[in-house]
This record gives C-alpha cells, structure tokens and sequence, in this order.
C-alpha cells in the first residue's frame, strides 16, 4: 500500500491550480505598435489578446473588444516585435537572461562541447518555469568524421565529434540523438556525403532537421541538409580545387592561419554557384559573422558572478 506525503500532494494541487488560473488569465498589450514580422504594414495603437500562452486577436484599438478582467499592459509610443530566433547559438551560463533582455526568445543551441545533458537541463529548467530564458532547440555534439583539430578551446567537459563510419552506424546515431531529445540534427564537414545523405534521410524520417558545417555546399544541399552554418561554409566552397579547399580547411583548424587570413583565399566570382544552390533548395544560411558574444567579452566575468 502506498501512502502519499500530504506536502508533496498539496504543493502539486497547487501547481495544478496556478496552470488553471493561467490558461483562464487573459493578457491584453495594448497602445504600441506592432510590427508582426510578416511584412504587412505596422498596426499603430494595436492591441493584442493572449490567453493560455496564444495569440487569440490582434488589431487596431478600438476594434478588438478587451475582455472583462483582463490584465492590461499599456506600452503606448513602444515598438511591439514577436520574439527574435537566434539561429546558431552556443548556450553557456549567464545567457538565457541576456536573451531574454535582447528580445531574443528562441534559441538554436548549435553545440561542440558536449552531447546535450547540461542544454538539455536548461531546456526542460525553462520548460518548467524555473530557468529564465528562451525556448531552446538543442543539436548536441556534431556527427562526422575524423578531422584534423578544433578551432576553439572547450569550455566544459568536452569538444568533438561523434565519429561514423558506416551507414548503420549514421542511422544508429541520429536515432540516438533522438532518443536524448535533441531537436536538430548537426553534420560536420569531415563526413563524406554519402553518409550525410544517409543521416540526412534519417533525421528527416524522425522529423529534424539538420544543420551541416560543409566545405562543399553544393554537395551538401544536394544531400538534403536544410541549414548551411557559419560563412566560412560558402567560402570554402567557392574554391573549385578540392585540395586546396580541404588544405586552407584543415590549416584553419589546426591554428595555422587565422579566420580573417582565410576569407582572403575565397574565390568571390564563385559565390553565385554556391549561394544560387541554397536559393534553388531553399535551404537557409546562418553566417554567424559574429559570434562568441565579443562585444560583450570585456563584460563576461561580471555577467557570470551575477
């Protein structure tokens, strides 16, 4: 026979309780203007219902009824966005409340550090109301092939790939990443393309997407990837000679030339190519022209104490 601990029971009626009042409570932003992010004209002095955590009307005041008892936030000569999607992001300590602040509630969390169970824990931390920060689609550790180095220090526990050699062992590994939760699948660039195709397809079976370092776009597209990262990706790619490519690739990550060295070796008039076969394949581009939060770099230690 089990006995139930009348505190634990009492605090999950509550929480019940407090879901409940939240799906009846009706929030109303009112007076601002609202730009919807679908390219239609601004609504000035809008007004926007929300309940249960959904849009349920939005318009101009004055034509949307207000309900009774509605908390109303006014935000009169304010600029009202939906929230920003940062599309490759490496989530760490302190950044889910300066999303937040950012207007950023929607995170990619692209990793090479680790397989997910810290991302995870933010995930399912803002999930249930105790983390503050954006909604998170997490990918884990990249899977790929033996490379050369990395092109950056880990800052927790461990930087690297999920090494396949084989179709069955592709397949056994996106179905792996599925079974962790992770919401996008990420490629890297040492994988031959036969089994990216292969991963590809799988991911695409279990619904995720994927995300793919490439030194040859084309290639990748072609195999079915639906994001491209960092520019670095075009520009390799833009350098027909193969060998070349792989060279100022490895040479990059191994530390041997700088990033900013690198882009100089990019053969521009091939950009078209690359860039037309994304447009054709409708796969989407993250440049990621700045990251690791430099501007903000001088300000970390103080971020990360508070």
């Amino acid at each position: 026979m089990s006995v139930k601990n009348p505190v634990l029971q009492q605090s999950a009626d509550r929480g019940e309780r407090e879901k409940e009042n939240m799906a009846e409570k009706v929030l109303v932003v009112q007076g601002g203007r609202l730009i919807d992010g679908t390219g239609r004209p601004p609504i000035e002095n809008s007004v926007i219902i929300i309940q249960a955590g959904r849009f349920q009307e939005v318009g101009r005041s004055g034509e949307v009824s207000i309900p009774a008892g509605a908390q109303v936030i006014d935000v009169k000569g304010k600029t009202v966005l939906p929230g920003f999607i940062d599309g490759h992001g490496h989530l760490e300590d302190f950044h889910g409340e300066l999303y937040l602040h950012l207007g950023i509630t929607t995170c990619a969390s692209i990793e090479t550090y680790q397989d997910g169970p810290w991302t995870l824990a933010q995930k399912q931390g803002t999930q249930l109301g105790k983390i503050r920060g954006p909604r998170i689609w997490m990918s884990g550790r990249a899977i790929g092939a033996v490379g050369t180095g990395h092109d950056a220090p880990s800052s927790r526990t461990f930087r690297g790939n999920i090494i396949v050699t084989t179709p069955e062992e592709a397949r056994r590994a996106v179905q792996r990443k599925k079974e962790l939760g992770c919401d996008i699948l990420k490629v890297n660039e040492f994988l031959s393309m036969d089994l990216v195709k292969v991963a590809v397809d799988e991911a695409h079976r279990l619904d995720m997407p994927v995300a793919a370092h490439s030194w040859d776009v084309i290639g990748s597209v072609n195999a079915g990837v639906d994001a491209i990262e960092h520019i670095w990706s075009v520009g390799y790619s833009s350098i027909p000679y193969v060998p070349a490519r792989r060279k100022l690739a490895e040479d990059r990550l191994g530390g041997k030339i700088d990033q900013e060295i690198a882009g100089s070796y990019y053969q521009t008039e091939n950009f078209d190519e690359v860039i037309g076969a994304m447009v054709e394949h409708r796969v989407a581009w993250t440049p990621t022209i700045a990251k690791w939060l430099r501007p903000l770099s001088p300000s970390a230690k103080r971020f990360r104490e508070r």
